[in-house]
């Protein structure tokens, strides 16, 4: 990860662009000074500098001196930001010749900042580039768009599945894919079109405004009504996910990086929708980017002052009705508006800040601690939480799970930690040791959102997996056609004969409760059955006659 130094006075200021940059993946270590940048300079080594506090007691070209002298490698590339008042010509050539490498007007917009910082990054020996693009590959896209009529639709594209398919596959079938997936866009745009190939599962489009009915085309880019292949052992629909910008006729043209800058944002957003996976940039994005930074500022607050809480949602057995574990899921509400924020939106936002291991961390200690507290009313009902991948990426997972059932003195057989089938697929090398130390402490492995996948049946005699929670939007077909009974079926067999419980996720109505029912499944849950409630509120709803709940399902109650 590149290590970054932010030289700002302005707090706020600072505060924003350094979250910004760490949302882009960067290590960022930031001064108020010229004093202190120089200290973190000596003892962080960071490889690019971006400087905006220069002035009557240190130079620009005196730090740049400086900061070069005092840097590990006697190299550094620095970006200077400038005030809007001195962004001449002149100005950006008297910073360029005082040392720094690259000067960008400030105020800056945190995406061009990144896209500048990514281009500098390049330069550096040995690092590992976190952009698609490289500088030349910039100056064809900009040469091809000052040559093509207006609009141009801009349009980044990001093939879904590819890590499943490299850890289950191989690099070179990932290869493989990347070339009948790049084949794929060169039949389907038009010969005006241009294709600018990335890294494997990347690619940026651009497609001149005459494009007959661009949107069914931008579908079929992204995996509509396209047919399954075969890769490697894998049949599986190519499918990708799309951030499109639109250059109109009477625009002057931006800044390439902010081009690319604002397409990868669309795309950003694009990842997070249903399929097909595409969203058009619109100056709201910028906004919603904005939003999404204060939201993690605010979440680094609501981490710190503890204004998470955790509600559960009951698992049933289907022959009893009887309550055998709750899961735990997050909730958030902003502390200006009171507005409760989607799980789903705050967990993406706690991604991109690098906040996720740490709220995931409260969360298991919570979620034990309250499991706990029902057991000394006499109730061993077991407690699920979800664990992300980069919790186990952290390699601290199994100590942090002991800690908090020592601390809470929770028997490891009443936890479970739910793990997104794709997850295992894509870190099954990483996870599996992990997952076997944990057993040991009697830990409970379930495989949430299962049949989403790619991996399918396979990753069940991978790992030691307890439990199987089939996704909701396949429950939501049943009884459905042949296929999707079939479907259900198979995985059920195959659980059986692993000795793995089926958990039924999202069950909405009686008809899907008889099915699960007359096919045996263990359990499930959903809003039919009960919505997530207060943990204080458990006790109450599992010593509800268990024959009543289920009465209830099949009558539809």
């Amino acid at each position: 990860m590149t290590r970054v130094l932010l030289l700002e006075p302005d707090p706020a200021t600072r505060d924003r662009l350094a979250l910004a940059l760490r949302k882009a993946r960067f290590e960022v270590r930031s001064a108020s000074d010229a004093e202190g940048g120089l200290k973190l300079v000596t003892e962080e080594h960071p490889e690019i500098a971006v400087l905006a506090a220069f002035g009557a007691d240190v130079s620009l070209s005196e730090f740049c001196s400086a900061a070069r002298a005092a840097a590990a490698s006697g190299q550094m590339e620095i970006i200077a930001l400038l005030p809007t008042s001195a962004t001449a010509a002149s100005d950006v050539r008297a910073a360029l010749l005082a040392g720094a490498d690259d000067a960008l007007p400030s105020p800056v917009d945190p995406l061009v900042l990144i896209e500048a910082i990514r281009a500098r990054e390049r330069r550096i020996p040995g690092a590992v580039s976190t952009t698609i693009t490289g500088s030349g590959t910039h100056a064809a896209i900009e040469s091809a768009l000052v040559g093509m009529p207006r609009p141009v639709l801009v349009a980044t594209l990001e093939l879904e599945d590819a890590g499943a398919v490299a850890s289950i596959e191989g690099c070179e079938t990932l290869r493989a894919l990347d070339e009948l997936w790049r084949a794929r866009i060169r039949a389907l745009i038009p010969e005006q079109a241009f294709l600018f190939p990335g890294r494997p599962g990347e690619a940026i489009v651009l497609l001149p405004g005459s494009t007959p009915q661009p949107e069914i085309l931008l579908a079929a880019l992204g995996g509509s009504g396209q047919p399954a292949e075969r890769i490697g052992t894998l049949d599986m629909r190519i499918r990708a996910s799309l951030g499109v910008l639109q250059l109109e006729p009477d625009e002057a043209l931006p800044p390439i990086e902010l081009i690319l800058a604002r397409s990868k944002q669309a795309l950003r957003i694009a990842r997070r929708g249903p399929q097909p996976r595409i969203n058009f940039y619109t100056h709201a994005d910028s906004k919603r980017a904005l939003d999404e930074l204060q939201l993690a500022t605010m979440l680094q607050h609501a981490l710190e002052d503890g204004n998470f809480r955790l509600v559960y949602q009951p698992k049933v057995s289907i022959a009893t009705g009887a309550t055998v574990g709750a899961e735990a899921l997050i909730r958030w509400k902003l502390p200006t508006t009171g507005e409760a924020i989607a799980p789903r939106r705050l967990l993406a936002i706690a991604e991109d800040a690098g906040l996720l291991d740490e709220i995931g961390g409260w969360a298991l200690r919570e979620a034990c601690r309250q499991c706990a507290a029902w057991s000394l009313v006499g109730l061993d009902i077991p407690v699920s939480v979800n664990i992300a991948a980069s919790q186990f990426r952290r390699g601290d997972l199994v100590d942090a799970v002991r800690l908090a059932l020592s601390e809470t003195a929770l028997p490891g057989r009443l936890l479970t930690l739910e793990i997104q089938e794709g997850v295992l697929v894509q870190e099954g090398e990483l996870i599996r040791p992990q997952l076997e130390a944990l057993r040991i402490n009697g830990v409970r492995v379930s495989v949430d959102d299962f049949g989403t996948g790619i991996a399918g049946i396979s990753v069940l005699r991978q790992f030691p997996i307890d439990e199987l929670k089939i996704d909701q939007s396949v429950i939501a077909r049943l009884p459905g056609s042949a296929d999707d009974r079939a479907m259900v079926d198979t995985a059920l067999r195959h659980a059986r004969q692993l000795n793995i419980d089926c958990v039924a996720e999202g069950v909405e109505s009686t008809a899907q409760w008889a099915f699960l029912a007359e096919h045996s499944w263990h359990a499930a849950q959903g809003w039919h059955i009960a919505h997530p409630i207060a943990g204080d509120s458990i006790p109450g709803f599992v010593r509800r006659e268990p024959d009543a709940i289920a009465a209830s399902m099949r009558a539809g109650a």
